[in-house]
Order: C-alpha cells, then sequence, then structure tokens
C-alpha cells in the first residue's frame, strides 16, 4: 500500500470513526442525560469543531486520492473512484457546515421549530450521504487492495 493510499485510508477511516460515536453515542446519551435546551447548546458548541475534523480528514483523502489518480502508478480507475467519493464527502460536510448548521443554529435561538426540524432533518440525510461514501471509499479500497494480492 503506498502512503498515499494509507493516508486516504486512515483519514476516512478515522472520520468515519468519529461520525459513528458521536452521531451514535455522545449525542444520544447528552440528550437522555441533560435538559433539552442545555443539550442542544452543547451539541450546538461541539458541531463546528465536529465539521472542521469532518473537513480536514475528508480533505486529506480527496487530496491523497487524487494524488495517486495523477500519478498513475496505482492504476486510474480505483483512485479516480476514491477521488470522486472523497469529494462526494466534502462536498456534504461544506453544505452541512455552512447551509445547515447555520439554518439550523439560528431556528434553535428563534425557536422556530419547524425550520430547526427540516435542517435537522437534511443534517441528518447529509450525514448518512457522508457516512456511506466514506464506507464506499474504505469497501472500494479493501477490494481493490484484496485483488491486488491474488495476483
Amino acid at each position: 500500500m503506498t502512503l498515499l493510499r494509507a493516508l486516504a485510508v486512515v483519514s476516512v477511516a478515522a472520520w468515519l470513526g468519529i461520525m459513528a460515536f458521536f452521531s451514535f453515542e455522545v449525542a444520544p446519551v447528552v440528550f437522555k442525560t441533560i435538559d433539552r435546551a442545555i443539550a442542544g447548546q452543547a451539541v450546538a458548541a461541539v458541531l463546528p469543531r465536529y465539521y472542521r475534523w469532518g473537513l480536514a480528514l475528508s480533505g486529506i483523502a480527496l487530496v491523497a486520492s487524487a494524488l495517486q489518480a495523477i500519478s498513475g502508478r496505482s492504476g486510474r480507475l480505483r483512485p479516480l473512484l476514491g477521488t470522486a467519493l472523497a469529494a462526494l464527502m466534502v462536498a456534504m460536510l461544506v453544505f452541512a457546515s455552512a447551509v445547515l448548521m447555520p439554518r439550523a443554529e439560528t431556528a434553535r435561538r428563534t425557536r422556530d421549530d419547524s425550520v430547526f426540524a427540516r435542517a435537522h432533518r437534511a443534517s441528518i440525510q447529509v450525514n448518512l450521504v457522508t457516512l456511506g461514501a466514506g464506507v464506499a471509499f474504505l469497501i472500494l479500497e479493501g477490494v481493490s487492495r484484496r485483488r491486488g494480492r491474488e495476483r
């Protein structure tokens, strides 16, 4: 495995771990144990850092995959597909952090429950797309790595 490929895989795997831990463990526990309004403030305070980490790690995977595709040393198809998946992750994270998060925060502060619910629902959908792209990225890398060993 090349250094760039390893860097991309580790970055995506790290981001998926952060996503899973925050989405399926931290946020639910916070909302179960703390008053809902305070829990909302706590999660809102963490989200900018969450998205920064996601953008950094997905961005590293994007650059590493693009450099692999450009070099052509590991073929073209796998690095191009990896680049497209990493780009999808970055695009989803930019949209979530630049559009959805501010919309949800404004709705939360103004107590506009319907706008908040729509922004929150969209955020969950964007998170699922990002998660799916990351899983697809890792599957692509795992399958292509296994095929390389069988030769």
